[in-house]
């Protein structure tokens, strides 16, 4: 009886930190599709500016790439939480439910253990931009604030994937074909 009062204590704690990480990561996801929204307006402002003025954005290969990739790490967390990502079941919806259940679990452990690699590997490179106040070639934009965003990603990511695997979500609620 005192291990489901503690499960069902640590199962409510689960619930309420992904209660409060969830808007977070919606609002993330709505900053990474106004990028998209602002990557499409760029790239037409630009063509238009080619063939009307002859004189296209010079900075806007370098905006794109930046946005491109903002794009991608702002919607990572909400993506992982969600299990919403492209992935390859035909070998997990073979296995009986308890083997699948582990499965999806030790899938969500390496996964949170790939989002702390790339953490760490992440940090250097940022402290180095920040050091040196690096900007871009053309453009002349900063770097770390753009840079920070990809360790914070995936702390928030790391989180997610932990948030999964303790709760056993495998995210097996798509259709498979």
């Amino acid at each position: 009886m005192g291990d489901e009062k503690h499960e069902n204590r640590r199962s409510a704690t689960l619930r309420r930190i992904e209660g409060w990480l969830t808007p977070v990561f919606i609002a993330m996801a709505v900053l990474a599709a106004i990028a998209g929204s602002v990557i499409v307006g760029l790239i037409g402002a630009s063509v238009t500016m080619r063939y009307l003025a002859y004189a296209p954005f010079r900075f806007t290969e370098e905006l794109v790439g930046l946005l491109m990739t903002a794009a991608f790490f702002l919607a990572l967390p909400l993506v992982t939480l969600r299990a919403e990502h492209v992935r390859v079941l035909i070998l997990v919806s073979s296995l009986p439910d308890r083997a699948g259940r582990w499965m999806a679990v030790l899938a969500n452990l390496f996964g949170a253990a790939f989002c702390l690699w790339f953490f760490a590997l992440c940090l250097p490179w940022l402290e180095f931009a920040f050091d040196r106040n690096i900007k871009t070639e053309v453009g002349r934009l900063l770097m770390y604030p753009w840079m920070a965003l990809l360790p914070l990603s995936m702390l928030l990511t790391m989180l997610a994937f932990l948030i999964r695997g303790a709760t056993g979500g495998n995210g097996q609620k798509q259709q498979t074909l």
